[in-house]
């Protein structure tokens, strides 16, 4: 149960959008990714706000903070850290607004691109409106990426049973 909360808390999400080149021997992968463009931002901003509800104005003047990370890597995340498992490809803190992507991600692959795009959708929730926990954002994050992916021409089949767990806020059991 708690790897679930963590899951849940980190926002675990789908694929993202930079250029790297192959890791040289030795080399963190990481350390090989370039940023994604900022036009490339913007353009995902706007896509967001044409195809929601959300207002994306102020999250375009000032997007969050993007860094790469690898698999294994232990990142901070609000006042805790989280280790990137092997199913991740990006994760959003959005008490820091920072979105991590897990490397190696080109610009050229439309799902890497789509990664980049659940996690910027997941900025514009939390600046938007308050949610019961982090994870309630992930259906409608899962949705406009699946979306996306489709206007690209790429199909995929997303686990929305899993999708939906990790939406459900946890619930305060205790006995009185």
């Amino acid at each position: 149960m708690p790897r679930i909360a963590s899951i849940t808390a980190a926002l675990v999400c789908g694929v993202a959008a930079l250029v790297c080149a192959a890791p040289e021997a030795g080399a963190d992968a990481a350390d090989d990714c370039m940023p994604p463009p900022p036009g490339l931002v913007q353009d995902l901003y706007d896509w967001i706000g044409a195809n929601s509800d959300y207002e994306v104005a102020a999250a375009k003047a000032d997007p969050p903070e993007i860094i790469f990370c690898i698999e294994g890597e232990e990142v901070p995340y609000g006042a805790k850290t989280t280790m990137i498992s092997p199913r991740e490809m990006g994760i959003f803190d959005f008490e820091e607004r920072r979105i991590y992507l897990v490397a190696p991600w080109r610009v050229e692959v439309p799902r890497d691109v789509g990664v980049l795009l659940h996690e910027l959708v997941h900025d514009v929730q939390f600046l938007n409106r308050d949610w019961p926990c982090p994870g309630a954002t992930e259906i409608e994050a899962y949705k406009l990426y699946e979306d996306w992916l489709a206007e690209q021409g790429v199909e995929i089949e997303l686990n929305w049973l899993m999708i939906y767990m990790w939406s459900r806020c946890p619930r305060d059991i205790h006995p009185d």
